[in-house]
């Protein structure tokens, strides 16, 4: 008979705590880039249009918000799961598509990151739907936008989308926390340090039926290559965490998450002026 290991145990139930917490998203000042970019590069009739839907704006209490602009609003989808007593909004953030396989994770009764982008898309394209409707469906879209671009919301390893521990070495002390949390929060704002991202978009190109399932494909695909491919000990065939993300791990990081926030805010911007214009 094998001896309890109390160690594992613990270690064994810090891991399943982790994977029940719903996942962040880009922290506040993430998704705040990408909706400044996208702000910027919305056509006259699309600028007009979010200026009516943001009039009168309600914060997560139902409170007027006197937000006005694409960034006061972009984190408003985590602001109502802060305080949702009962838990519905578990999942709409994310996709666990395996990054080691071709096949998509599960989409839990059509809630997940890009059903719940396209529902949201015909909602607000939807000129006869209420105001408040479409306030709300326009809140979700500059989310979840941003959501698609995360790595660890499109891409995981069997960890609950990177929710197994790991600890980033470039701060004083360094930072323990979760493999999905540090992309979410400090190595976002170790990219932004370098700067504001700015972008112009030079298309008038449609986006094509797919461009959602493309960039949620993509952004798999980043994770594998740049979130979990470059961790010490990574296999497809376990999960080798605790991580350790030292200074190189940082490095060849932030210029992806930069790029990310790029084309999610010149994406976003594309999005609104198709459905709005």
């Amino acid at each position: 008979m094998h001896a309890f290991n109390y160690k594992w145990f613990l270690f064994g139930l810090f891991c399943l705590l982790l994977a029940m917490q719903p996942a962040a998203a880009w922290n506040r000042n993430g998704h705040a880039a990408i909706a400044t970019i996208a702000e910027a590069n919305l056509t006259p009739a699309a600028r007009a249009q979010v200026k009516h839907l943001l009039q009168g704006d309600l914060d997560a209490r139902d409170k007027p918000s006197g937000r006005t602009t694409l960034a006061d609003v972009a984190s408003w989808p985590d602001e109502i799961r802060r305080i949702d007593q009962e838990n519905r909004y578990r999942g709409w953030h994310t996709r666990g598509n395996p990054v080691c396989a071709s096949k998509l994770g599960t989409c839990w009764i059509g809630r997940c990151v890009d059903r719940n982008l396209l529902r949201y898309a015909a909602l607000l394209k939807d000129r006869q739907a209420g105001k408040r409707e479409r306030n709300e469906a326009l809140k979700w879209i500059v989310h979840l936008v941003g959501d698609l671009h995360a790595p660890l919301h499109s891409g995981s390893n069997r960890d609950a989308a990177g929710n197994v521990p790991a600890t980033l070495t470039t701060t004083m002390p360094p930072r323990e926390s979760t493999l999905h949390s540090l992309w979410d929060i400090e190595l976002v704002d170790a990219a932004l340090k370098q700067g504001p991202v700015i972008a112009s978009l030079n298309t008038t190109d449609k986006l094509p039926p797919t461009a959602i399932r493309q960039w949620m494909l993509e952004s798999r695909e980043i994770s594998f290559r740049h979130v979990y491919s470059p961790l010490p000990g990574f296999s497809c065939s376990d999960d080798a965490g605790p991580y350790l993300l030292d200074h190189a791990y940082q490095e060849q990081a932030v210029p992806v998450i930069r790029e990310q926030i790029r084309r999610a805010g010149l994406r976003l911007a594309q999005l609104l002026n198709e459905l709005l214009d």
